[in-house]
């Protein structure tokens, strides 16, 4: 599995991120055909798994975290729709 950072290709999401929420920072990554967006205020950071063609695995989770999460000692919450097509990871600073 490899992220790629396609940030440059989703300028007006970074954009409307960046002005209508409290994140200071926005990356968004391609995982095949999943999507990830990374985001990170003073208080939290915040990434969203998404795939429309099938369910996010549970490897592809612990991937992301591996690659995104500098202290893997970190707990962090995680919120997943009844499809598991989205998978939201939330972790406090």
């Amino acid at each position: 599995m490899h992220l790629i950072d396609v940030t440059n290709s989703y300028s007006d999401l970074v954009h409307s991120q960046l002005n209508t929420t409290r994140a200071t920072y926005v990356k968004v990554y391609s995982l095949g055909n999943t999507s990830v967006i990374y985001t990170e205020n003073k208080n939290s950071i915040g990434i969203v798994l998404e795939n429309h063609d099938r369910r996010i695995r549970e490897d592809e989770v612990e991937f992301v975290i591996k690659r995104l999460v500098k202290n893997t000692d970190t707990s962090y919450t995680l919120t997943v729709d009844k499809s598991r097509h989205v998978v939201e990871i939330h972790i406090d600073k």
